[in-house]
């Protein structure tokens, strides 16, 4: 695993990020710079169902292959939290000294073998990058596709964890929007959804908001993973909306953000 400084926009060299101790001051009062560091893996190896008999071997194998960006520190905030959930998400584990390697479902377990001589109708290929980087706001995108033998196609899944630097927490909608938010963002999406003509699975047309979303320079893109609400062929479902389509229900900070990230991308 390689360690690296990275800078708003650029990814290198140094962040300096704002930041507050709430104990003490409100955010608009105080605010240093916060050296970010991040933490780069990779790992390309040979996983093994053990339940599959040998005479189907070259059946049992599994490609494992993955890379990314995980945050190492931030200031002197205990990130264990933020860590635990993006290795969560991108299906990586690390040894004691930092060593990288896939989460393993029951049943598989490593090997030596040579990943560009093996044999392997199954595999899952996980990355997880910085999808935006400011000095208040880290949003990490991870995409993840997967295939087993004998399938007619193979699962591709895209996540995103929004990160308030300041606040030291993984945003959630509620933290962002007013009260009241829901029945007027789901009235939006839907709007956005019948204007695409996307072919929804409930035949009512009914369906819930989505769990995850990425604040971007002009907005926030609302997700919806493939087969969620919307056949297969659809993929996933994004839907952009701006800040200006927003403003009514977005809180005063949840506005800072998203205006926050024009200019420093």
């Amino acid at each position: 695993m390689r360690k690296s400084l990275l800078s708003a926009g650029l990814l290198s060299l140094v962040l300096l990020a704002s930041c507050s101790d709430s104990s003490k001051k409100p955010a608009e009062e105080k605010s240093s710079s916060m050296p970010i560091e991040f933490m780069t893996y990779n790992y390309d190896l040979v996983g093994h169902a053990d339940s599959i008999g040998a005479a189907a071997d070259s059946l049992a194998n599994w490609h494992f292959k993955g890379n990314g960006v995980m945050p190492a520190k931030i200031g002197s905030h205990d990130i264990t939290l933020l860590r635990d959930s993006l290795m969560s998400l991108a299906a990586v584990t690390f040894s004691k000294d930092n060593k990288p390697s896939p989460r393993l479902e029951p049943g598989i377990s490593l090997t030596d073998k040579n990943p560009a001589t093996t044999p392997m109708p199954n595999g899952r290929v996980a990355s997880l990058s910085i999808d935006l980087i400011t000095s208040t706001l880290i949003v990490w995108e991870n995409y993840c596709f997967e295939m087993e033998a004998f399938m007619a196609h193979g699962i591709a899944t895209t996540d995103y964890v929004n990160y308030s630097i300041a606040d030291n927490k993984i945003l959630s909608l509620a933290d962002i929007m007013k009260p009241g938010y829901e029945a007027p963002l789901l009235s939006m999406i839907r709007e956005e959804l019948t204007n695409k003509e996307v072919r929804l699975i409930e035949e009512d047309g009914e369906f819930p908001l989505p769990e995850m979303f990425r604040i971007r320079a002009t907005g926030i893109e609302f997700v919806y993973p493939t087969m969620s609400i919307a056949a297969y062929s659809e993929g996933n479902i994004r839907v952009r909306l701006s800040v200006m389509d927003l403003q009514d229900i977005l809180t005063e900070k949840g506005m800072q953000l998203i205006l926050g990230t024009q200019g420093e991308q």
